[in-house]
Order: C-alpha cells, then sequence, then structure tokens
C-alpha cells in the first residue's frame, strides 16, 4: 500500500495553479517584464488637425448615418480632399451598391516594398428614429467618439506619413456600413473590402482596426466585461487596449513600438471570440477571412457611458491623449517588419 504525504500532494497542487495562471496570465496580457527605451524621433501629432476635423464631422444636422447618403458623400469627399493634401500616392472612392443605394469606401495608398500594412476606420454612425405622421424623424446625435474621433486620426495619420515618409506600404481606409443594420454582414464595407483584398491575393502584414479612442480621464474606475479583467488590468480610464486573438505574440512588438514614442499607457488583450465585444468592429470582417487584424481601442462601451446617446460630443474627448496615440500609432508603422 503506498502512502500519500498529503502535504506534499497540496503544495503539488499549489505549484499546477501557479502555473496555470502564470500561463493564462502570459497569454492573456503579454505582458513586457523590462524597460522599453523611448525614442528621440519628434512626432508632430496636431492637436489642432484633430479637432477641425472632429468638429466637421460632428456638426451636420442630419447625421451620417448609411439612410443619408447625400451626408456620407459630403463626408466622404472631406477625407478624399484631405487624403490628396496629405501626399497619399493613390486616392480613390471603393464604390459599392447596397439596397439601391451607392456608397463609398475611401482609400490612400503610400506604395512601397514589402506586405501591405492596413489601417482604418469607419465614419457612419448608429442612428435610432421615432416615426411620427409617417415620417421618419432621426435624433440627432454627434457621434464624436464614435467614430468620428478615429477618422479624425486616421486623416492625421496620413498627414504624417505624407510627411515622414517611413517607406512602408500602406493602405488607409475610411469605411461606412460599420453600424447595424450591416453590422456582421457581406454588405458590412470592411468585408468587402477585406474580400477584394482576398480575390486579388494580395499579401498582407497586418491590419489595424481604429474604434474608439479619445475618452481618458484619470479619477473614473474602468469597466470590464469579464471579472477576473480587472485583477489583471488598470482600474482607471488613462490607458489604450490592443486586442486580438489568443496565442498571436506579434502583439507584443506592436505593444513595445507603441510604448516607445507615447506617453500613453498601452495595455494589451489576447481572447477568443467567444468573448462577445472583442470583435464588436470592422477587423471581424478580416477575422472572418483569415488575415491578421488587430484593433485599438478605448474600451468603447466598457468606458464611454456617451456610446450611442446624444452625450457623444466633442467636448467630452481629451485630445491632449489623443496626439499621443497618434503617435504611438504611427511608431507602429515605423517600426512595422
Amino acid at each position: 500500500m503506498v502512502r500519500i504525504n498529503y502535504v506534499t500532494f497540496r503544495y503539488f497542487i499549489y505549484f499546477l495553479f501557479f502555473l496555470w495562471f502564470a500561463f493564462f496570465y502570459f497569454i492573456i496580457t503579454n505582458p513586457i517584464f523590462w524597460n522599453i527605451e523611448k525614442s528621440n524621433q519628434i512626432i508632430d501629432a496636431s492637436k489642432d488637425n484633430l479637432y477641425k476635423h472632429v468638429k466637421y464631422l460632428t456638426d451636420f444636422e442630419i447625421q451620417r448615418t448609411y439612410y443619408e447618403t447625400k451626408v456620407l458623400d459630403k463626408v466622404a469627399d472631406y477625407i478624399y480632399k484631405n487624403f490628396k493634401d496629405n501626399w497619399c500616392d493613390e486616392v480613390e472612392f471603393q464604390k459599392y451598391i447596397v439596397r439601391d443605394k451607392e456608397y463609398k469606401n475611401v482609400i490612400c495608398r503610400f506604395k512601397w516594398e514589402w506586405d501591405k500594412i492596413i489601417i482604418w476606420a469607419h465614419y457612419d454612425v448608429y442612428w435610432e428614429y421615432v416615426q411620427i405622421d409617417n415620417k421618419m424623424i432621426f435624433w440627432i446625435f454627434k457621434w464624436a467618439d464614435d467614430n468620428a474621433s478615429w477618422v479624425a486620426w486616421l486623416i492625421e495619420l496620413t498627414r504624417l506619413v505624407g510627411v515622414n515618409k517611413p517607406n512602408k506600404n500602406l493602405e488607409f481606409v475610411a469605411y461606412t456600413l460599420e453600424e447595424p443594420p450591416f453590422f456582421d454582414s457581406v454588405n458590412m464595407w470592411s468585408y468587402v473590402h477585406a474580400k477584394s483584398l482576398l480575390d486579388k491575393g494580395e499579401k498582407i502584414n497586418f491590419m489595424i482596426s481604429l474604434e474608439m479612442i479619445w475618452v481618458f480621464w484619470d479619477d473614473i474606475i474602468q469597466n470590464y466585461q469579464i471579472r477576473f479583467q480587472n485583477r489583471f488590468y488598470p482600474k482607471k480610464w488613462n490607458f489604450i487596449a490592443l486586442v486580438w486573438e489568443l496565442f498571436d505574440f506579434k502583439i507584443r512588438e506592436l505593444k513595445k513600438s507603441m510604448i516607445s514614442n507615447s506617453t500613453i499607457p498601452v495595455e494589451s488583450f489576447n481572447a477568443p471570440k467567444i468573448i462577445k465585444w472583442v470583435d464588436f468592429s470592422d477587423h471581424r470582417s478580416y477575422w472572418n477571412l483569415w488575415y491578421k487584424a488587430y484593433m485599438i481601442t478605448d474600451t468603447s462601451f466598457l468606458r464611454n457611458k456617451n456610446y450611442h446617446n446624444d452625450f457623444d460630443t466633442i467636448d467630452t474627448l481629451n485630445f491632449d491623449k489623443m496626439t499621443e496615440v497618434v503617435k504611438a500609432i504611427y511608431w507602429i508603422i515605423s517600426e512595422a517588419k
């Protein structure tokens, strides 16, 4: 008969639990255990430009919903003009018909060797309406964080690339039809774009989805989708999140690049698709076609209490923090391999 040393067995179980916890912590958070050397390169992101673009996008009397194609066309023309002014090598509309209406992606390309990096943001907004006397009346929401913030950032980043010439093969895309009723469908315009790349057999390094970015406060508690996350991540609204699926360790390289030339805290979160919110943006279209795509976000509705309501206005955004995020993501482009 074999005697069991219960004390030893108990410590063995504790050890196994510690290994499981350490493994789980590592694959979810991809921690960096050493100091990252800060870059001396000056990235002149303009807070005034960012404010100007958000102001334009949020000042329409009728907002940029799929129902208002004339407004969407004005926004697309505005983005197109700014891409042209920012010295893109190519600027074009990618047009598509949905429910008998024409919609446009706006694409800016900087051509170079190597595989392409794609950065995108959607410029349409979620909408709500009531019917009064058989007329459709829309609520006049501004949609500043979702997603005027990232469209402004996208325009400003093309300016920085045009000025600094990092010699990368880049494609910047402003999408429409991200919001319901087209979300998670083949008419979602990020899917249209992703499918066009697949059909052409283009080689893609990686893609970045930009989804709500400007809400930063040091004195309010951050919410999380899963309870255990508050054990691993900051409790304050003062960081930017980099999101990808499980077991992708390239996210550590992107995280290091963001930290190296910015004062903004950066957290990474690797998670399976079964966690509901991790694919709530255009990157899901690329995941569905097996492309490598990341989302950069302020955690959206987990942080922003103004999500999809009439308090999402320009005065709630932190433009100083936003310039730091612009620098952080420019550095991803600059150091990409």
